[in-house]
């Protein structure tokens, strides 16, 4: 059985993916879960603590976790093997329902301070890592030598967003496309960057 913190989580994400996250209050979280008002202040300090929360376990990707220092490390032997991993990540969390609601809901709230902080700060860190890792490609001479790895990183990133919105805000695309597109966007943007 979930604890009650868990409670509180599930049913916010719920309300925030249905009612946005300034559309939501904390009276409304703790109807949801079936507590009094007051008592969730027991287990969060407020809206924000369940949204950063929410952000540690499902938000995208962060690159700085210790579980990607390795891979990048390891990512000299086939850098097309390793932009394929990531790739692969990115598909992956598109399956997993929590991650797409938040997700959604931090894609449609993206002028929100609370949000904006968050989201901006991880695809800061996020692209400064890609952008480290092309620049040891191109000083290795793995990638063609006029290429600004702070560019390079933040247009390869740049379309896999843009099919993550195409799958997640307009439903354009099934998981299949979103998957064949994400795949095609890789191997195009390797074969332009490498070195031949």
């Amino acid at each position: 059985m979930a604890s009650t913190r868990e409670k509180i989580l599930n049913e916010s994400l719920d309300l925030f993916a249905e009612n946005g996250y300034h559309g939501t209050s904390m009276r409304e979280i703790a109807k949801a879960v079936g507590i009094k008002g007051s008592s969730i202040y027991n287990h969060f300090s407020g809206k924000e603590e369940i949204f950063s929360e929410l952000f540690n376990y499902l938000a995208p990707l962060d690159l700085k976790s210790e579980k990607f220092r390795t891979k990048f490390q390891a990512a000299e032997a086939d850098p097309l093997e390793t932009l394929n991993y990531f790739g692969s990540i990115v598909i992956e969390e598109m399956k997993n329902p929590k991650k797409v609601k938040l997700l959604k809901m931090m894609l449609r709230e993206n002028n929100n301070p609370v949000v904006k902080k968050r989201l901006q700060l991880r695809m800061e860190n996020n692209i400064e890592r890609i952008t480290a890792f092309f620049l040891r490609l191109k000083q290795e001479g793995k990638i063609k030598s006029n290429l600004d790895p702070e560019f390079t990183a933040n247009e390869f990133v740049g379309d896999l967003i843009y099919y993550r919105m195409r799958y997640l805000l307009f439903e354009l695309d099934s998981f299949e496309e979103l998957k064949a597109a994400t795949k095609k966007h890789i191997s195009f943007f390797w074969e332009n960057v490498r070195v031949n």
